[in-house]
């Protein structure tokens, strides 16, 4: 079963260091079978309040591929770069 992710991003920390996760970040989506179905964007507010600075949305063969691509030890420091550079909530459901 997919297994779709979300990042909520709540803001930018450091756009140098943001810049250069973006670089490797395909790679290391790719190492566990996931893709960027919508790249960082800024999302229209359709009900509620509150609006992350941006929304990514990623797809992954399995919830197992998601959580091996999290847990990872050899993207240990692409997942600290993202989260130096930015203020992320990664969430993952099922589909």
């Amino acid at each position: 079963m997919a297994c779709i992710t979300v990042g909520i991003l709540r803001g930018v920390k450091d756009e140098a260091t943001f810049a250069e996760y973006r670089t490797v970040a395909a790679d290391a989506l790719a190492k566990h079978g996931g893709t960027i179905v919508i790249p960082p964007s800024p999302p229209t507010v359709l009900d509620g309040d509150d609006a992350p600075a941006a929304v990514v949305v990623l797809e992954f063969p399995d919830k197992e591929s998601a959580e091996a691509w999290r847990n990872d030890p050899e993207l240990a420091s692409v997942h600290a770069m993202r989260n130096s550079g930015v203020d992320m909530d990664i969430l993952a459901v099922e589909s």
